[in-house]
Formats: structure tokens, C-alpha cells, sequence
């Protein structure tokens, strides 16, 4: 599967979706409610989400995003579990379906915390709406929450975390980090926060620095292990014997790769979908050249075959002349990310407007209904009002009067503007009350099911 960089709302990096112990975790099939820092509420109503239910989902938020925030996809559940990097047995099976119950069981309540870049607000909100599988062709149709998706719309308060990166990490202790870090050196290379407070942020059963400190070391080094962004870890003492974790980031040396084969070696181009489209985005002109293929193929292999597909993108638009040199710095550099990144706003905006207009359609078609319910309503309340005698008429009419406020008594009684529709509109309510009674009063007829 090519390497993809998912979005996500940095308030979901800063506060936990998931949860590490996953002993505990499958031992509350009941659910559970955790309060995290001030602020922030979870409610799970079945087992709590672990890492692998971490992976699923960012999974499936990358395909909403490749679709532009599709809210229902309709995926298979093999393609699911093979790109998650679980193999194809009953259990894995089990265990997609486990998560998708468990994300459908969530609830998360921002208490005046949710940060949109400038301003807090309180939010309620769940992650899957619902989720099926087809009978026959057995595809899994997952819809997300309206709530949860317009969040992936919103303003610029986001993070891109490396799906590839992600699923790799395995250690819990080590993602949730790593999902900390990529939040907390958004726009700066050091960051520093006391031990304590980190223990809080993740969270840790830990409290004191010489328990905390060791594991923290060990995740960064699995980190360092798994990602192309490299971290420094100092601690130093302070006031009251306090340790501060001191963090540095620093990005993996992206070594020049030796494009050319010796000259007694053929050169065989790779037999697999993704380099053939990836052959198929270079200028027809380059697709038979040798020295183009090279670090084209050599790059899928590094960094995946999105990181090429946007770099060859790139240098399609913008290599004027000299087009080999180009790509190969676009390549060694990744300046298709930025490109990338506004091209995912401007999705943004079209996938905004898409809902905006979807909204106001259903708003039309809400009272639309609603115009031609009261419009049957008037006629059968007129019609009712038509097949009295005169008395009944007159009875109607006094009773209209008497349920009227006094304001209205007044303008109708001294035949004021509008008095005659105020007391025509008393006498169809009355009707409508009286029409509903009547049906009640019927008896009920019995069907072909019943009379058997």
C-alpha cells in the first residue's frame, strides 16, 4: 500500500481517542466513562478503542479523505485488513468488526476545550454513525459522523500524521507519543514539558521522573527506529527536584541514491500496478528513459508511491526546462508536500460547500414537508368545518373565541387588520383536535394477517 499522510485535528492528538491497556480495555465490554484533564470527556459504550482500533480508523479517515470526506464509504473488509498489515484470518476478520462496534460506542464531549486555532468551544460528538456488511457481495459500508467529518473540514488547527509511520510503531506507549510530538512540534523544533505533566498528556500510570523517564527514552527510540523525524531527548532538573524532558527534532539525512547500474547490469522495471501508474503521470516524452525510471522506482521503494506521484506532479508543473535535475531535487527534497497540501484545501472548500448546499437542501425539503402537511392540514380542517350545520358552526366559533388570548379576543371582537384569518385559524385547530379524536375512536380493521 503507498505511504500516505492522513490529516487530523490536533485536538485529537492532544487529548486520547484510544486507549494503551488493552487487557483493560477488552475486560470492559460494558463501556466506560473517563474524564482527561479539565475539560475533556469520554464515553465508551462497549470496550474502549485500542491501537489497532487507533489504525482502522485513521485507515478509514485517509480514504474519507482521498474522497473528499466522503462521510459513507463502502470498502472491502480484505482491502481494510491488508492495508492495515493484518493478515486475512477469521480472527482479523472479528477483530475489524470488534473495532467498528466499539468506535460506533464512542462519545466525546469538549467542555469549552475544543480549539480551532482561535477560539475554545464546547463540542459533543461520536465517530461512526453506523456500519454494515452486505449479505451477499460482503463489502463493509462505514458512515461517520456528520459532526466528526465537518471537523476534518474545518479551519487550519491540523497535523498530517504518516499512516505508514503510525501502524509500524506497534509499542502503544510509542505511538501515543509519537501522536504528542507530531502536535506539539507543530511550527518549532524543541519542545519541553516537565515529566509530570507528560505523564498526564499520554496518560501514564506513572508518576515519579525515575519510572517515567526510561519508558519515554524507549519510545523515542522505537520512534527514531520507525519515522523519517528523528528526536533528541534531554532531561534536566529544575526547582522542587523536578525533571524536564527536553525534545529536539531533527529529520533523517536523505542520502543521494546511486541512480545509475553498473553497465554489466540490466535494468528491469518492477512488475506492479503502482509503478506503472506511476510511470503514466511523467510527460509521455520520459516514460522510455532510463535515468528518469531509476529514481523513480528507487524513491517508491524509500518513501512509497504517494511521496513519488506528488513529487512527479510537481515537477510537471513547474520544471520549465531541464526536467531530470528537477524531479531529482523535487524527489530528494519532497517539494510536492506543500503542493499536496494546497491542493487538500482547496478539496476542502469544495467538500465544505458540498455539505453547505447538502444542508440547505435537506432544510429546503424539511419544510417543504412540513408547508404541504399544513396545507392537507387546512384543507380537512375546512372541509371538517363546511359539513356543519349552521348552529355547529356557531358553537365552533364560540369555542374558538374563548381559547383565544386576550390580545387576539380583542383585535377579532373589534374586527380589526387581519381578524377574520386569526379566527378562521382558531376554528381549524379546534377541527384538526376533533378530526384526530374521531380516528381514534375507530375501530381498528382487521387485516389478512390478523384474521388468520
Amino acid at each position: 500500500m503507498e505511504r500516505e499522510n492522513v490529516k487530523q485535528n490536533i485536538n485529537f492528538l492532544e487529548y486520547p481517542l484510544w486507549f494503551q491497556d488493552e487487557i483493560a480495555a477488552a475486560n470492559a465490554e460494558q463501556g466506560m466513562i473517563w474524564k482527561d484533564r479539565e475539560g475533556f470527556v469520554y464515553r465508551a459504550g462497549y470496550k474502549p478503542p485500542v491501537k489497532t482500533d487507533a489504525i482502522f480508523l485513521l485507515y478509514l479517515l485517509m480514504q474519507s479523505q482521498r474522497n473528499g470526506y466522503k462521510q459513507e464509504l463502502t470498502l472491502t473488509r480484505y482491502q481494510i485488513l491488508n492495508d492495515c498489515d493484518l493478515d486475512d484470518s477469521a480472527k482479523s476478520y472479528s477483530r475489524l468488526e470488534d473495532s467498528l462496534k466499539r468506535w460506533k460506542m464512542v462519545g466525546i464531549e469538549f467542555i469549552g476545550s475544543f480549539y480551532d486555532g482561535e477560539t475554545y468551544s464546547a463540542i459533543n460528538f461520536g465517530i461512526i454513525d453506523s456500519w454494515s456488511i452486505h449479505e451477499k457481495t460482503k463489502e463493509l459500508k462505514v458512515t461517520f459522523s456528520p459532526s466528526f467529518i465537518k471537523m476534518m473540514l474545518g479551519k487550519g488547527f491540523f497535523k498530517y500524521i504518516n499512516f505508514a509511520e503510525f501502524k509500524r510503531l506497534r509499542s502503544p506507549l510509542a505511538t501515543r507519543l509519537y501522536e504528542i510530538l507530531c502536535k506539539s512540534f507543530h511550527g518549532r523544533d524543541t519542545w519541553e514539558i516537565s515529566t509530570a505533566k507528560m505523564a498526564e498528556k499520554i496518560p501514564m500510570k506513572e508518576r515519579y521522573a525515575a519510572h517515567i523517564v526510561p519508558k519515554i527514552k524507549t519510545a523515542i527510540n522505537r520512534i527514531n527506529k520507525c519515522s523519517d523525524t528523528k528526536f533528541l531527548l534531554e532531561t534536566r532538573k529544575i526547582d522542587r527536584g523536578q525533571t524536564v524532558l527536553c525534545f529536539k527534532k531533527t529529520v533523517a539525512a536523505k542520502a543521494l541514491l546511486p541512480f545509475h547500474q553498473p553497465e554489466d547490469e540490466s535494468f528491469k522495471i518492477p512488475d506492479k500496478p503502482e509503478i506503472t501508474v506511476l510511470i503514466n503521470l511523467l510527460p509521455e516524452l520520459r516514460r522510455s528513459q532510463k535515468t528518469i525510471f531509476e529514481p523513480v522506482i528507487a524513491f517508491y521503494e524509500m518513501r512509497g508511491a504517494d511521496y513519488v506521484a506528488r513529487n512527479i506532479r510537481y515537477t510537471n508543473k513547474n520544471a520549465k526546462s531541464n526536467y531530470r535535475p528537477y524531479l531529482l531535487k523535487a524527489l530528494q527534497n519532497d517539494y510536492g508536500l506543500a503542493m499536496q497540501e494546497d491542493e487538500e484545501a482547496a478539496r476542502q472548500v469544495v467538500a465544505q460547500e458540498a455539505m453547505k448546499a447538502q444542508e440547505i437542501a435537506q432544510s429546503e425539503a424539511v419544510e417543504q414537508t412540513r408547508r404541504k402537511e399544513q396545507e392537507e392540514n387546512k384543507k380537512r380542517a375546512q372541509a371538517y368545518i363546511e359539513s356543519l350545520s349552521e348552529g355547529s358552526r356557531s358553537d365552533l366559533q364560540v369555542e374558538a373565541m374563548a381559547n383565544m388570548s386576550d390580545n387576539i379576543k380583542e383585535i377579532v371582537l373589534k374586527k380589526g387588520l387581519g381578524s377574520k384569518i386569526m379566527l378562521n385559524m382558531a376554528m381549524e385547530n379546534i377541527a384538526l383536535q376533533r378530526i384526530a379524536e374521531i380516528n381514534a375512536s375507530k375501530p381498528v380493521q382487521p387485516t389478512l394477517e390478523m384474521a388468520a
